[in-house]
């Protein structure tokens, strides 16, 4: 698990030869308890740094290709588990291990609020697919329809995994103008520097 130039913010990735990206998992610290974000494996070496950064109360997927290890992980550390209300029906029998369902928001875990905002993008892999606005840290998280193939640079989910680009584009449009310290991504290589201008043109050249 690796620090980052967010004090809050782990990272703890797989590599996909496949696709010659890594995918990530997050370790959001906070002080409530951390949040597991479509949490990876880890090893024996991972549980204790995560022991040591405090641990994690909560689990939260974005959708439901990201379960990943939230089955184990859930069990072993006793963490409660969120997941959008939409990605209901994808998540299948993993959907009873599902404690807390959002749609917007509001419908979070009390200790989210306040600390984290959500954005929506339609088109995608799912229904609506949260974008995590983490407040303090000025960082967008996420989970598929943006990524980075190429270290630096954003790119869009590819044309054939969208169900409706121009929605997707026009949503993820009404996302610029923020000021943001990093771009958190699911797949591909995280921006931990300029973020905002990199985030800007990604935007501006979409069509």
């Amino acid at each position: 698990m690796k620090s980052t130039r967010l004090a809050t913010v782990h990272t703890f990735s797989q590599y996909q030869p496949d696709r010659r990206i890594d995918f990530n998992g997050f370790l959001w610290t906070r002080p409530a308890g951390g949040v597991l974000i479509d949490p990876l494996p880890l090893d024996a070496a991972g549980l204790e740094v995560l022991a040591e950064l405090g641990g994690a109360a909560l689990i939260l997927v974005t959708n439901a290709d990201h379960w990943r290890a939230t089955t184990g992980l859930a069990k072993s550390l006793g963490a409660v588990v969120t997941a959008p209300l939409w990605e209901r029906e994808r998540l299948g029998p993993n959907a009873a291990q599902v404690t807390h369902w959002f749609e917007r928001t509001a419908d979070l875990p009390a200790a989210l609020r306040g600390h984290l905002d959500l954005e929506w993008v339609h088109g995608g892999k799912s229904a609506a697919e949260p974008v995590l606005d983490l407040l303090a840290e000025h960082a967008f998280l996420f989970s598929d329809i943006v990524r980075s193939h190429v270290s630096g640079r954003l790119m869009l989910l590819p044309d054939a995994k969208l169900t409706d680009r121009v929605r997707a584009v026009a949503d993820l449009k009404r996302l610029s103008g923020r000021s943001l310290e990093a771009v958190l991504l699911g797949d591909g290589d995280c921006l931990f520097t300029g973020a905002s201008a990199e985030f800007e043109r990604f935007v501006a050249d979409l069509r």
